[in-house]
């Protein structure tokens, strides 16, 4: 049987895709539902302070490939961030506002 980690994020799991888009929908759903921010807005900056993060907690940060790649991955992220929040939300009629909700409508 397969152990369970200590931690649920790792630096290891921070950096990878999965991790990244974790990240940036959970905390771009709580900006949004409790700040009123908007998703596709605040969404693309939290990507980018998660791909930030990532590449200083690898210590990479001054590295110009590494800067060149995270500024990518960071609309890769911030794209599968909003299609799984899409995906989550479905389509929400109510009165209140959901914490999974498309990012672009």
């Amino acid at each position: 049987m397969a152990t369970l980690p200590d931690d649920f994020f790792t630096i290891a799991t921070f950096g990878t895709l999965l991790g990244s888009v974790t990240l940036t929908t959970i905390v771009t759903g709580a900006l949004h539902k409790f700040a009123g921010w908007s998703p596709a807005k605040t969404g693309l900056i939290v990507s980018f302070a998660v791909i930030t993060a990532g590449l200083f907690l690898t210590e990479k940060l001054a590295d110009p490939k590494a800067d060149i790649v995270g500024f990518f991955n960071a609309f890769l992220v911030y794209l599968s961030a909003a299609g799984v929040s899409d995906a989550a939300g479905g389509n929400f009629r109510g009165d209140g506002r959901p914490f999974f909700r498309s990012w672009f409508h």
